[in-house]
């Protein structure tokens, strides 16, 4: 799902920005405080929902809404907005949904559950690792039956599609020890478990495994990291990076 966002105060898209991100960890998103920058994006990129403050400097939220509706008849338009005075002329234009401020994940979920125009996902895997490493299948957060196994995807995710042989896949994820045959064998368990856990939900394909070494296919999924390194004012950092891997802060370091 992609989602626009555009409020002209800042600590206000802020908080928007948190909401959804709650309310839809996997959704992309792209936020501005400039509604005319939203209206240049959806003109290269059309989005699934937009939500916009009605009262905004420059363009107006239901002038914006009505040049999104141009662009793409299926848009769903949620404003956001501490006044109800505008509903009347929200709902005119077909609006998806309408938030009164205070804004919360809650709210936020629950017009996504909602939306006039249901927005119809095809399998999309996605990998957050600002903050702690997670991974998604169709919006629902993977389980792994090992610590270790999620932390060996992690580390593949890290190193981007770059093959890791199983002698530094080992090292990182007991950090000491000689890569003797236990070790070897903990391995070889750790990624079976792996693959099993990812086939369970549809995303063994995101996982490569060789005799000799392992690595992700980064076409298969979707990553904030590789959007932030590919654009990075359009992906937000805050300065969290695979919070619960000692060696994420070496990557964490270069981020900043």
């Amino acid at each position: 799902m992609i989602i626009y966002a555009a409020e002209d105060e800042y600590i206000s898209l802020l908080t928007l920005e948190n909401a959804i991100r709650e309310a839809k960890p996997d959704a992309y998103l792209e936020c501005f405080e400039d509604p005319i920058q939203l209206l240049t994006r959806a003109r290269q990129k059309c989005c699934d929902v937009a939500f916009m403050d009605i009262n905004m400097p420059g363009m107006r939220g239901l002038e914006l809404a009505s040049a999104l509706i141009a662009l793409n008849k299926n848009v769903n338009i949620i404003f956001v907005t501490g006044y109800d005075e505008y509903a009347l002329d929200a709902y005119k234009l077909w609006a998806s949904g309408y938030v009164l401020k205070p804004i919360s994940g809650q709210k936020i979920a629950e017009q996504l559950k909602n939306l006039r125009n249901p927005v119809v996902e095809s399998s999309k895997i996605v990998a957050r690792t600002f903050g702690n490493f997670t991974l998604f299948m169709n919006g629902e957060a993977v389980h792994f039956s090992r610590s270790k196994s999620k932390e060996l995807l992690a580390y593949l995710v890290d190193r981007q599609g770059a093959n890791v042989t199983r002698r530094e896949a080992a090292a990182i994820l007991w950090e000491d020890g000689d890569f003797d045959r236990n070790q070897q064998k903990q391995l070889t368990l750790i990624a079976t478990a792996l693959e099993k856990d990812l086939a369970t939900v549809g995303a063994q394909r995101i996982f490569v495994r060789t005799p000799t070494d392992y690595s992700v296919n980064t076409k298969e999924f979707d990553c904030d990291l590789y959007r932030y390194l590919a654009n990075p004012k359009q992906e937000p950092y805050y300065g969290e990076y695979m919070e619960q891997y000692s060696w994420g802060e070496v990557v964490k370091g270069n981020l900043k």
